[in-house]
C-alpha cells in the first residue's frame, strides 16, 4: 500500500511525573501505576472511534477522525485518569496535546505530518492535568466542544514560522 495523505486529528497524551513516581514509588509500583494509565488512555481512544498509532513508555500516540473526537477522548482520558488514587504520595496526571490537519499514513500504520509535530509540541507545552490544542483545530469542533475552550496564550513551535 502506498502512503496516503489524509486529515486527521492527531493527539499525544504524556504520564506527567513518571520519572519521580518511580523515583518515589518504586520500579514496580510506578510500572503497574503507569500500565495503567496507558490502558485508560488506550481505551478512551477506542472509545471515541479513534486508533492508537503507539505507545512509546508513558506517552500514547493515537489519530482520530474529527477534532471533536480527539477532544472526547482527551477529555475522557484525563476524568477517568483524575479518579485514580494517588501513588504513594504523588496524583498522577496527564498532559495532553492534539491537533487537526495534514498526516500521511505509512504501510505499516504509522503516520507522520505537520499535524504529528504540532500535536506532539503541544502535549509537551501541556502541564498535568491540561488539553492544549491549536485555535485552528477549535474551528473545527462543534459549538459545544468550542464553547468549553479558552484561549491561553499563543506559543512558538520548533520548526514553525507562524506562533500557534
Amino acid at each position: 500500500m502506498a502512503e496516503e495523505q489524509v486529515q486527521a486529528a492527531v493527539l499525544f497524551a504524556d504520564v506527567s511525573g513518571s520519572t519521580k513516581l518511580y523515583e518515589t514509588a518504586g520500579d514496580q509500583v510506578a510500572k503497574a501505576a503507569i500500565d495503567e494509565c496507558v490502558r485508560i488512555m488506550r481505551e478512551r481512544t477506542e472509545a471515541t472511534k479513534g486508533r492508537v498509532i503507539k505507545t512509546i513508555g508513558d506517552e500514547v500516540m493515537s489519530a482520530f477522525p474529527s477534532a471533536d473526537a480527539a477532544a472526547d477522548a482527551a477529555i475522557q482520558m484525563q476524568e477517568a485518569i483524575n479518579e485514580l488514587k494517588p501513588v504513594g504520595n504523588t496524583k498522577i496526571g496527564v498532559r495532553i496535546g492534539f491537533n487537526w490537519g495534514p498526516i500521511v499514513e505509512q504501510a505499516d500504520g504509522d503516520i507522520f505530518g505537520d499535524a504529528v509535530n504540532v500535536a506532539s509540541r503541544l502535549s509537551h507545552v501541556a502541564v498535568k492535568g491540561q488539553i492544549i490544542t491549536a485555535r485552528d483545530t477549535v474551528l473545527q469542533m462543534a459549538p459545544m466542544l468550542k464553547s468549553a475552550t479558552r484561549k491561553i496564550t499563543n506559543i512558538q513551535i520548533k520548526g514553525k514560522a507562524a506562533e500557534v
